[in-house]
């Protein structure tokens, strides 16, 4: 900030004044420029004043700090202000003259109306914007203009936030003289301030000026037919923006009662609306507008580095469009519009054609100029030297593969792969193209919303694979084309689907659950400020399209989804919403406008309604719920799905989220977005989560309105704000403390049938060991002791193994190695024995873990035989119980039904898919290289097996799309009339997880990084009948041993050994399901018996990393009635090493 001053010509100084890139006038600038004039009106030798800002920045103000406004507003700052130091510039002694020289907007308007007269180039340009900030102008602007241009002209200018060019305002009379180039301002000003020192009598005072404001009479009847104008209404939408009326009540308060009585009820105007919410909303939605999009901060990248820079060397000068459709031709439109090159592919020429015309019919006449830039093909090879790809089809996962496999066969190396899918996995729709996608980094997610020439928000959905040159190029495309450009993260429905996906089925729930109309919700909606409401909405994207997406919704979050069956009701009829002329409204002659049918629509809710009364055995509830409340209750759900959103890093920020809401959606921009107004409405955090429990209680306790777990930690740290997520406080650890150092696994192999099958114990954990010395960089001589867990071995065979295995891995003959058999908890029993022994100082360097080859080994003992005295005495037979019989007793018993033990596995797999597709694990699995036995064809007796090199690094049993309805058909395992399912228990599987252990100090001395510290552990006995339900034991009592709270803790992994145990487990202990096996459980991953206490303390290490949390539970049932659990930290001197 600068203010200097120097003399010209005949007694004029020139104060020429510098703030930031458009000269906002903050509160220092403004003082900094009024002791300036006053030091000029004080020296006797100045007879005039130049008030101008250097021309070569373009701007002579952009107006008043918003950010003061914004802490103002916050009560973070005292008032911005008062209007003292303009009335001094306009009652100064001497004349002076504003020099504008660019863009003068609201304060910066309301200054040069202070001055005497005002000089301005061709080039400039006029307004008074404030009631875009939910303010009026309040520096005398309500005032000064009417008296200046006109009553009615002024109202126009500040009702519209209207900028005017230099030649419009000086028609007006806003101008006293103008000269064609900016830099002839200044010489200008100075002569006209020479010109009224000499003349005094052409001195103008604007708010002593009567002679164009006209009567107060004439001032009233411009006032109130303004305020009942439908323009007016549209402005203020309906009232809604207080702002509006605001300016027009000070503005005629001043044509009423004079300038100065003016200017007071401005003041108090100004405040009263800095002050409201509207004015809170509007400058939180104006400082989210002008945030830069940046890529997702997403850990070390797996792409290229060649292709990163080839990426950024090549600005997007051609675009292909694969799919001439609706948005395909609106795609297109965007480009065109933009100056850039489009190609549209088709699949003939007819629909070639008809691309074209689509595309000339959204430019119109306005850029019919643009549809040059626009060619059509049906050949493949035209695209052979596109920058940017993006195709635009059906949402047929098949259909996108195949496309992006063609594409990246035809277009040039740097070419850019989009694909436009609004909900399907990027990683799913790319997994044709390996190469281009987890090497290059080439494939990005290009969502555009329908019409997608006219919605402003663009998605750029961003994978852990994307380069983040990629990212940026994408973002400078969507400025270049004047989109609104959103980065968010891969997952399904991305950022704005994925936040709005509850809407419907809360909607609906009202609806068949709570028995309100329809019409009633979408009512309320539109009052509220609403496009349109959730029913409305259905009808206009289509009631199939909607069971689709819901479809997609169900799989990837299905422990919280609600399906009533009432869109598939209505689909039944025929009536799929605009399209077919009737959905939860009428159409007529295929227009938009939805007529009331509620005649039609009454048997079909209320079958449906009676269809939920069986299906909950429960009755319907009918609260007498007001239209706030029905808002709330559509809505909460989504910011609650926002809330997890901003956990899971999808966006960079929550101001991103309002902006995808406001653009998306439609959310009334007034109300600042959604996050921010559930913030500001709600109470925040703790006032959301208090309306979503009685939400859940009303529902008679639904998942889609449990809080989640974002919302409830920032209820729980009293946390003032929803719009980011809470990160933990990590602390720094005991030089005592035993910590993990390296922390690896194998991928988890399908027993029997998987990569695995064939290979040994000692050489799936081998490998690992081997790794994990060659990472730390640790002598092989300087390990003391290997602890592995192990269940199948019979006798010495797991001692071989392990001994074996530690040679392999280079250990010397001096290493010593033991097994552990505390059967499915083998593996982390390893890791807290080799803990407790450098902890009684007995070594101090230790590899534990487990490993299990489930394939090589019979599951079932057959040399077992129950003891005869087993039935005599309590509990003892039930040791002998299979395990699958546990899980039906444990259903039985507990009343776990079978549909939320398919739930469960229909998660579990959603989340491992995830994963898998991401490749976010991928750096804590060590590849095995081995070989398989393929056995011949059955019915090729003459066949030979065939042995086949292979390399495994994924985990095998991961069934991606993975429905509720395909595990609804599967027949019970273990008792005819049972619940317990091949789906829903976990599998067989084979693989190898490994630690390294030392204390913290023997880590710091060897300059090695701490991955994590093993906090604490414990280990329980439960009924044997139901062995399940041992982490509902030992989970309470790891958490007592280390002093914590199951709200302090980020991450559970509970094994899933069977879904009934794991879902009872999960429910009895209240745990948030957000955070419970995130990246899927044993069901979808597998569960080697030794391996899997490793298996899950190696993946809560590497995922605790990723999110920036500080405790996790790892825990398990183990058979003959017993569970473990263990509490592992990350501190703040852990180094991260995991690659999101």
């Amino acid at each position: 900030m600068k203010v200097e001053s120097k003399k010209v010509g005949d007694g004029v100084v020139v104060i020429t004044f510098a703030g930031n890139a458009v000269n906002a006038l903050s509160g220092r600038l403004r003082e900094a420029v009024a002791a300036a004039v006053r030091a000029a009106e004080a020296d006797p030798s100045v007879k005039a004043i130049v008030l101008g800002a250097e021309y070569r920045r373009g701007f002579f103000s952009g107006g008043a700090d918003i950010s003061e406004f914004a802490a103002f507003a916050d009560g973070h700052a005292p008032a911005v202000g008062s209007t003292d130091d303009f009335d001094r510039l306009e009652n100064c002694a001497k004349p002076v003259v504003a020099a504008v020289a660019g863009t003068c907007l609201g304060g910066g308007l309301e200054l040069a109306l202070c001055c005497a007269a005002r000089v301005a180039s061709k080039n400039a340009a006029f307004g008074l914007p404030e009631l875009k900030l939910g303010i009026i102008p309040g520096l005398g602007g309500t005032q000064r203009l009417p008296r200046v241009v006109g009553f009615g002209a002024a109202l126009q200018m500040m009702l519209a936030s209207e900028t005017i060019s230099a030649t419009r305002a000086n028609e007006l009379g806003l101008m006293d003289k103008l000269v064609d180039r900016p830099h002839d301002v200044e010489t200008a000003a100075v002569a006209y301030a020479e010109m009224l020192a000499a003349q005094p009598s052409l001195r103008k005072f604007s708010l002593q000026r009567s002679d164009k404001i006209g009567s107060a009479e004439k001032c009233t009847q411009i006032a109130e037919a303004t305020l009942q104008s439908k323009d007016f209404k549209k402005m203020s939408s309906n009232g809604s923006m207080p702002q509006f009326a605001g300016c027009v009540r000070a503005a005629l308060h001043g044509a009423q009662h004079g300038g100065a009585a003016g200017l007071r009820e401005e003041g108090r105007i100004f405040l009263e609306c800095l002050s409201g919410p509207v004015s809170r909303a509007l400058i939180h939605m104006f400082f989210a507008q002008r945030k830069q999009a940046a890529p997702l901060d997403l850990g070390a990248s797996a792409v290229h580095p060649q292709q990163q820079q080839a990426s950024a060397a090549r600005p997007i000068q051609l675009v292909g469009v694969i799919g001439g459709g609706l948005m395909g031709a609106g795609i297109a439109t965007v480009m065109a519009k933009a100056g850039i090159r489009v190609i549209i592919k088709e699949i003939d020429s007819n629909a070639a054609e008809a691309a074209h015309a689509r595309v000339k019919r959204n430019l119109s006449e306005k850029y019919a100029s643009a549809l040059e830039l626009v060619s059509v093909t049906t050949s493949w090879d035209d695209l052979s030297r596109i920058d940017m790809g993006i195709e635009a089809v059906l949402e047929d996962v098949k259909l996108k593969q195949e496309i992006l496999k063609t594409m990246a066969q035809v277009a040039p190396s740097h070419c850019i792969l989009g694909t436009n899918t609004s909900t399907i996995n990027i990683d799913l729709v790319a997994a044709l193209i390996p190469k281009e996608h987890y090497v290059q980094g080439r494939v990005i997610g290009a969502h555009f919303f329908s019409p997608a020439h006219l919605m402003p928000l663009w998605e750029i959905v961003q994978t852990h694979s994307t380069s983040p040159e990629v990212v940026k190029a994408c973002i400078q495309l969507a400025k270049k084309c004047k989109k609104t450009p959103i980065v968010v993260g891969n997952c399904a429905g991305f950022a704005v689907n994925r936040m709005y996906f509850p809407q419907g089925q809360a909607a609906s729930f009202a609806v068949t659950g709570l028995g309100v109309h329809p019409y009633d919700i979408d009512r309320a909606m539109a009052d509220f400020g609403l496009a349109l409401g959730a029913f409305k909405l259905l009808d206009q994207v289509g009631l199939d399209v909607g069971v689709a997406v819901g479809s997609t919704f169900d799989m990837a979050f299905a422990e919280r989804t609600f399906n009533d069956g009432l869109l598939e009701a209505l689909l039944a009829t025929g009536r799929k919403g605009q399209k077919s002329g009737a959905g939860f409204y009428r159409y007529e002659n295929k227009s938009r406008v939805p007529i009331a049918d509620a005649e039609a629509l009454e048997p079909l809710i209320q079958a449906a309604r009676d269809k939920q009364v069986l299906a909950r055995g429960a009755k319907l509830v009918s609260p007498n719920l007001s239209p706030s409340q029905l808002v709330e209750l559509v809505l909460l759900p989504c910011v609650n799905e926002a809330c997890r959103i901003l956990e899971e890093k999808v966006v960079n920020e929550g101001s991103d989220l309002d902006l995808c809401s406001v653009f998306g959606y439609g959310f009334p921009h007034y109300r600042g977005g959604l996050l921010h107004w559930a913030n500001e409405a709600c109470g925040g955090p703790r006032g959301l989560v208090d309306r979503l429990r009685a939400m859940h209680e009303l529902s008679g306790g639904l998942p889609l309105f449990a809080p989640s777990h974002a919302l409830v930690r920032l209820a729980y740290n009293h946390c003032a704000s929803i719009c980011y997520a809470p990160r933990p406080r990590r602390t720094s650890g005991s030089p005592d403390d035993i910590v993990i150092v390296g922390a690896l696994r194998t991928a988890v192999g399908r027993a029997y049938r998987g990569g695995l099958k064939d290979t040994q114990p000692e050489d799936l954990v081998a490998p690992v060991m081997a790794r994990l010395l060659r990472d730390s960089g640790i002598n092989p001589d300087d390990v003391d002791d290997v602890v592995l867990g192990m269940v199948l071995p019979r006798g010495d065979s797991g001692v071989v193994q392990t001994r074996v295995a530690g040679v392999f891995a280079g250990l010397p003959v001096t290493t010593p190695v033991r097994t552990i058999n505390r059967l499915c908890s083998s593996g982390l029993q390893a890791i807290a024995d080799a803990a407790a022994s450098i902890q009684a100082g007995h070594y101090n360097i230790a590899m534990a873990g487990g490993v299990e080859s489930m394939s090589g080994a019979p599951f079932t003992n057959k040399d077992l035989t129950m003891n005869p005295r087993a039935k005599e005495v309590e509990h003892a037979m039930d040791c002998y119980l299979s395990m699958g019989e546990t899980s039906e007793n444990v259903a039985l018993r507990y009343g776990v039904p079978r549909d939320k033990q398919d739930r469960l596995a229909v998660v579990s797999h959603s989340r491992a898919g995830n994963s898998l597709l991401s490749r976010k694990q991928a750096s804590e699995i060590v590849p095995i290289k081995t070989k398989v036995v393929i056995p011949p064809p059955k019915d090729d007796k003459a066949a030979q097996p065939q042995v086949r090199a292979i390399t495994v690094e994924q985990d095998e049993g991961i069934r991606i799309g993975t429905s509720l309805k395909g595990m609804a058909k599967l027949k019970p395992v273990f008792q005819k009339d049972g619940t317990t399912t091949a789906g829903n228990s976990s599998q067989l599987s084979d693989g190898a997880a490994m630690t390294l252990l030392m204390k913290r100090s023997e880590a710091r001395t060897r300059g090695l990084p701490i991955r994590a510290t093993f906090r604490a552990f414990a280990v329980v006995g439960v009924d044997p009948a139901v062995m399940g339900i041992g982490p509902a034991e030992a989970i309470p009592a790891v958490l007592e041993k280390a002093g914590l709270v199951k709200e302090d803790i980020d991450l559970f992994e509970v094994n899933e050994a069977f879904g009934s145990q794991a879902e009872y487990c999960i429910d009895v202990l209240q745990l948030n399901r957000d955070i419970v096996n995130v990246n899927g459980g044993a069901i979808a991953i597998g569960h080697p018996l030794g391996m899997t206490g490793a298996r899950l303390t190696v993946s809560i290490i590497n995922e605790l990393e990723r999110r920036g949390g500080k405790y996790g539970v790892v825990s398990m049932c183990i058979g003959t009635g017993m569970g473990a659990a263990a509490v592992i930290e990350i501190t703040d001197d852990a180094t991260t090493s995991s690659r999101l």
